[in-house]
């Protein structure tokens, strides 16, 4: 066999090695996600949630909502209507009742997002002390909304108010 013939040779088998390679790579099976949590996990159904009301002047209002993990954590959800795009709202849980206007700050809260009236840093703001939600019921508090130092919208919770839905 002359050499040219086997370098020609070569070249096509190396060429068609290429493209099965490059034909079976591009078929990779596209999965689609699993929705399904394991038993007894995801669900979140032990939670008190509490009205947070417009502050005079202002039209943001919404719920506060104290949920329970499996693990004994305590998660906050704060939800706010007419809440205004491109604006950060500071909040957190504040000593004492609304009518007290206490400024002494307990746990700060994430800022709540003006687009979607939600948190904007987590779903949820994770309170670690196992004992939290089991105390809820006489932790005298209230949950304080802001707009640079006004308060917007505010609400109390614990002893100072009674939830406004109850899950068990």
């Amino acid at each position: 066999m002359k050499p040219i013939y086997i370098k020609q040779s070569i070249l096509i088998l190396l060429g068609l090695c290429l493209i099965i390679t490059l034909i079976t790579s591009c078929e990779q099976e596209e999965l689609e996600p699993e929705m399904n949590v394991a038993p007894g996990g995801g669900a979140v159904s032990t939670y008190k949630a509490y009205t947070i009301d417009a502050a005079p002047g202002s039209e943001v209002s919404g719920r506060v909502v104290f949920w329970q993990d499996n693990a004994g954590n305590t998660l906050v959800q704060l939800s706010l209507n007419n809440t205004e795009e491109g604006t950060l709202y500071p909040s957190a849980i504040f000593d004492g009742a609304v009518a007290e206007a206490s400024a002494t700050k307990l746990e700060p809260l994430y800022d709540i997002d003006g687009a979607t009236g939600s948190f904007s840093t987590s779903k949820f703001y994770i309170i670690s002390d196992k004992e939290f939600f089991d105390s809820l019921d006489t932790y005298d508090a209230h949950v304080s909304v802001l707009l640079g130092d006004d308060v917007v919208a505010t609400g109390d919770v614990g002893v100072n108010a009674a939830p406004v839905a109850v899950g068990e």
